[in-house]
């Protein structure tokens, strides 16, 4: 499971958002000050990642391997008329928001008919 990487509020949790903090933090670490360390004092050398910057990578690099793709939740209908996929997505969530599909159903699949057929029912008729 992925950790969380920046404070989880009620509209943003959920593991896409943790998979995006990883991928950001990630993303950001070679430009971060002290990262490379060069050995000698004219900064030519091939130098060294810092021993801080590694043990980092080597954690999230078990993270990763412990990351279930599959655990990243419902298909959701927001109040905001949004369709999102993982309650918390940057979304406010309230009693009135639906889920449209489960993971189950995500997971195991469905025919491409029932899934249109779902989705058309939550259309606003006028």
């Amino acid at each position: 499971m992925l950790k969380d990487r920046k404070k989880p509020t009620e509209h943003r949790q959920g593991n896409l958002v943790k998979l995006v903090d990883f991928m950001q933090r990630f993303s950001k670490m070679q430009y971060e000050k002290g990262h490379w360390i060069f050995d000698s004092n004219n900064g030519f050398d091939e130098g060294r990642i810092s021993v801080k910057h590694q043990e980092e990578l080597e954690d999230m690099m078990k993270e990763l391997r412990n990351f279930d793709i599959t655990k990243i939740g419902n298909l959701y209908l927001t109040s905001g008329g949004r369709i999102v996929l993982d309650k918390g997505y940057g979304e406010y969530f309230y009693d009135s928001d639906k889920v449209i599909f489960t993971l189950e159903q995500l997971k195991s699949g469905m025919s491409a008919e029932k899934f249109i057929k779902e989705i058309n029912k939550l259309k606003v008729r006028k």
